[in-house]
């Protein structure tokens, strides 16, 4: 059979009528589906998806005029079975038509869908990411021409952000022009839902501004980009209307404030402001921080960000340890007022304020509370975890806590640890405890490697301690020999002290001597005239250090510690009555913020005189009034050796953990 014998036999058998009832009928359908589309609400690719059913449905259409109509007429009219007309020549024509049918709505069908499903421009979602998107600001005066601040606000924003290179900015600019070359139902959104399907930044900043008392009055917010959690509504900012910009600065000042603050902070660390402060002032205060091995530049950048923002709370607390730290303890005091009279404190930073309350008080039970507090927020943060570590030992003597607050996963992998001032103190008290829980191997493995990259004389004390008191003196002896060659002077005759003191410590009054001797015999120049008087009396040349003694008190006639030794070298002397009156001299120099210096001395000097109860008692009093638990002090004082192992004693050690 021919095309055209092919093409009568269909006209014959209304073939073409049954197919233009189904062309008609697609149409008819269409047309009233983009009539109806809009009013009804139905979504944009609605027409879309109806033709793409009508094309699949055409072959299918077709193969049913086969099956129900031609198949059976073909039958009635020749006679013959199923077999012979599937082999008829007007069925395979037919069927070779369907295919061809089928091939084209195929191919129309997947046509479509490039073109309008997938095809044109189409954004691609961006992974969520810490972009940030800055929004025009909405005008709520009611006055069109004041529409400008909003655009200035921005502009304004943007530039400080990237300015500063605190993260890339998705412009209101940007947004405009991605939704005018859209070719979809993404066109349609608005700006706010536009960025949080496609450009997912982590954060939006928004705001509005409007009139009120012939003030103008500017509020900002940062929200989170994925789920539109307000993260901070910042204070509303008033200005005079003719000078928008002042509004619109101050306002910038907070945001990027937030931003640096929240950049700067590692997990776990989070801000006490109840506010970011101005961002002069937080600039003032990092820097600061990068300063804080170097005490006079540290102290001018903390009063310049007070200065700069009277109510920034964090350079304030700053100043207060840092007058603490160099035991300037009356300016300490007065700091702690000022802020207690004249600040609305939140609650944290109540809590902030309390621990250096406490710590001035000599109250090392709630200091220690009031630190772990601030901990449980901001344990990653390293000053804070170094702080914590340092209250947990020397303060209240728990070097069993210091394992769980070092064992912290701190991010160091990019730390430059001789330029990590924190680092360093936190292996020394980690040493320390370790020493006193009697890990000396531990401490050795630990804290050798970091001496070779922290070469400061504080460090080496764990070592020492390890090394001694596990017996290892050849080792010792031989890192000496370095140390020689390659420490300050100074530093290396405090390492002697140190050392001499520690083989006290272990009755080994042999070596210990070699120690207090080089002290004795180092250049004048470089040695400190109290060493040189506590080396001849921890070598018990008493008379040579009362001499040495006496002359120390008369131009520090204030001295404790070193009336203390006196009055024990006039005993040992068998000066008795000169010795009593001077360790009841003490009584004298009673002043506040001395944290039991007092009580400390006169336990030494009854524990020479082997009058137990005195010792204990005046130890006991010391620890109530605030002294501390150091490498040299209580456990590691050689006056206090013999009663090292008593009960009453270690009950002193452990005074401040019944109230923990």
């Amino acid at each position: 059979m021919n095309l055209k014998g092919f093409f009568k036999e269909c006209h014959e058998k209304e073939v073409f009528k049954m197919l233009s009832i189904y062309v008609v009928s697609s149409w008819v359908i269409l047309q009233v589906l983009a009539l109806i589309a809009e009013p009804l609400n139905f979504p944009e690719k609605s027409l879309t998806y109806l033709i793409l059913i009508l094309l699949i449905g055409f072959p299918i259409y077709v193969f049913a005029i086969w099956k129900f109509r031609l198949k059976n007429l073909e039958k009635s009219q020749t006679g013959d079975d199923a077999i012979t007309i599937y082999k008829s020549p007007f069925h395979r024509m037919y069927f070779s038509g369907l295919m061809i049918i089928s091939l084209v709505s195929a191919f129309s069908v997947v046509f479509i869908i490039n073109t309008n499903l997938t095809g044109g421009f189409k954004l691609e979602e961006i992974e969520a990411n810490n972009k940030i998107a800055v929004q025009v600001f909405t005008n709520n005066t009611g006055d069109d021409k004041l529409d400008y601040i909003g655009e200035i606000a921005s502009n304004w924003i943007i530039h400080g952000i990237t300015k500063n290179e605190l993260a890339q900015v998705i412009t209101p600019q940007v947004v405009s022009d991605y939704t005018g070359m859209m070719k979809s139902q993404a066109a349609t959104l608005d700006s706010k839902t536009f960025l949080k399907t496609y450009f997912k930044p982590g954060k939006i900043i928004s705001g509005t501004f409007y009139k009120e008392n012939n003030r103008l009055l500017l509020q900002g917010t940062i929200n989170d980009g994925a789920n539109d959690l307000v993260l901070i509504s910042f204070e509303t900012i008033d200005c005079d209307p003719s000078s928008p910009i002042d509004c619109v600065e101050a306002l910038k000042q907070r945001i990027l404030s937030f931003l640096i603050m929240e950049g700067t902070n590692m997990e776990g660390n989070k801000t006490a402001e109840e506010t970011p402060p101005k961002y002069e002032a937080l600039e003032y205060f990092l820097m600061a921080m990068q300063h804080y091995d170097e005490k006079s530049l540290y102290l001018e950048y903390l009063n310049k960000a007070i200065l700069s923002d009277p109510n920034y709370f964090e350079p304030k607390i700053n100043k207060i340890a840092y007058y603490y730290n160099i035991d300037e303890f009356y300016t300490t005091d007065s700091l702690i007022k000022e802020i207690d009279k004249n600040s609305r404190l939140n609650v944290r930073q109540q809590n902030i304020l309390l621990f250096h309350e406490s710590l001035l008080k000599g109250k090392y039970d709630k200091a220690y509370k009031a630190q772990i507090k601030e901990y449980e927020i901001t344990y990653l943060d390293l000053p804070t975890n170094m702080t914590t570590m340092t209250i947990a030992l020397q303060f209240v003597n728990r070097p069993g806590d210091i394992d769980d607050i070092f064992n912290i996963e701190i991010p160091m992998k990019d730390v430059v640890l001789e330029k990590c001032i924190q680092c360093g103190y936190r292996y020394y008290i980690k040493g320390l405890a370790d020493v006193e829980l009697k890990k000396y191997k531990q401490v050795i493995d630990e804290i050798l490697p970091i001496t070779k990259s922290i070469d400061h004389g504080y460090l080496k004390r764990p070592l020492i301690m390890a090394y001694i008191r596990s017996g290892d003196y050849n080792t010792l002896e031989d890192l000496f020999k370095l140390w020689d060659l390659s420490m300050d002077k100074k530093d290396l005759l405090a390492l002697y002290m140190f050392t001499g003191k520690e083989f006290l410590l272990t009755n080994e009054n042999d070596k210990a001597k070699i120690y207090f001797d080089k002290i004795i015999n180092a250049e004048e120049s470089i040695n400190d005239p109290i060493d040189v008087a506590k080396s001849y009396y921890y070598i018990k040349d008493y008379k040579t250090s009362q001499t040495l003694l006496e002359n120390i008190i008369l131009n520090d006639p204030k001295n404790i510690d070193a009336i203390t030794k006196l009055a024990i070298a006039n005993y040992k002397n068998e000066n008795y009555a000169i010795a009593d009156k001077l360790i009841k001299s003490l009584n004298t120099l009673k002043t506040n913020f001395q944290f039991g210096a007092i009580d400390y001395g006169k336990a030494q000097y009854y524990a020479v005189l082997n009058d137990k109860k005195n010792t204990l008692n005046f130890l006991l009093k010391a620890v109530a009034e605030g002294n501390l638990f150091t490498p040299t002090s209580f456990q590691n004082d050689p006056h206090f050796l013999i009663y090292r192992d008593t009960q009453e004693f270690k009950d002193i050690l452990n005074y401040w953990n019944q109230f923990l």
